[in-house]
């Protein structure tokens, strides 16, 4: 008998330590849910869903009697506008001439050359003291030689029967050929006078400052000594004819250098 009594202690504390599965967990038959849920898909969920709580109506707003009403005021005449005084006037300043400018110094400037005789350097240029004299730069503030004008010869009369060759300034004449225009014949060419200048077809004359050029002497062409001809070597006042080209004066012939050979009264040079 005391044998039963200890089992059945011992089955009844086992059973009081059975474990249980909360709402919404994992159970199975050796974890049962807890109560009031129930094992459901092995899953602890509610018997019956909680009614949602139901809200008390709010208590009504306590009445409050409306505000007296208060006596309207008494209506005042309204204050006079009094206009604001008128501004004082604004008196523009006096008008004040702008300063002059003031214009810089400038450097005084020289000429490129002093001044010839009594001229003088005015802004850079040389000037004389009368307007009515124009500066040179040769002769200064001396008044312009005046130049005479050119006065035309007359030609010289031709006998009826006779013609006379006649030849211009500057062209070839010979014995028995009359240079016209106040020329004369020199040296194969009529040529002015050297008082006189060759202007156009005709001679005049010059003045240049009171300087006379010297007369233009042409210089005939030198023509070359033919191959076989006399030759002479140059001298120091004038250069004698030369040979013709290739040819060389040689015992006092004009003879082919040693690279050339004589052709038809020519030097032609030697074929290799």
């Amino acid at each position: 008998m005391f044998r039963l009594t200890i089992c059945a202690t011992l089955i009844a504390l086992s059973a009081a330590q059975v474990p249980v599965a909360p709402l919404y967990s994992a159970c199975s038959a050796a974890v049962p849910c807890a109560a009031p849920a129930v094992c459901q898909a092995s899953v602890c969920v509610p018997t019956v869903a909680a009614a949602p709580p139901v809200l008390a109506a709010p208590a009504p707003l306590p009445a409050f009697a409306p505000a007296p009403i208060a006596a309207p005021l008494p209506a005042y005449a309204p204050a006079p506008i009094v206009a604001a005084p008128a501004p004082a006037p604004v008196f523009a300043a006096p008008f004040a001439a702008p300063p002059a400018p003031v214009i810089a110094a400038q450097p005084a400037l020289g000429c490129a050359a002093p001044c010839v005789g009594a001229a003088q350097c005015v802004a850079g240029a040389c000037a004389c003291a009368n307007p009515a004299v124009a500066y040179s730069p040769v002769i200064g503030c001396q008044p312009a030689i005046p130049i005479a004008p050119a006065v035309p010869v007359a030609p010289a009369p031709v006998v009826a029967g006779r013609l006379i060759p006649q030849a211009l300034p500057g062209s070839p004449c010979e014995p028995g050929v009359e240079c016209t225009g106040g020329s004369v014949c020199s040296v194969g060419v009529c040529l002015c006078p050297p008082e006189l200048i060759q202007e156009g077809t005709v001679c005049v004359a010059r003045t240049i400052y009171g300087v006379v050029p010297p007369p233009v002497i042409p210089v005939a062409p030198v023509v070359p000594v033919a191959l076989g001809a006399p030759c002479a070597a140059p001298v120091a006042v004038a250069a004698a004819p030369a040979c013709v080209p290739g040819a060389v004066c040689s015992a006092g012939i004009c003879q082919c250098a040693g690279a050339y050979e004589p052709l038809q009264g020519a030097c032609v040079r030697r074929r290799l």
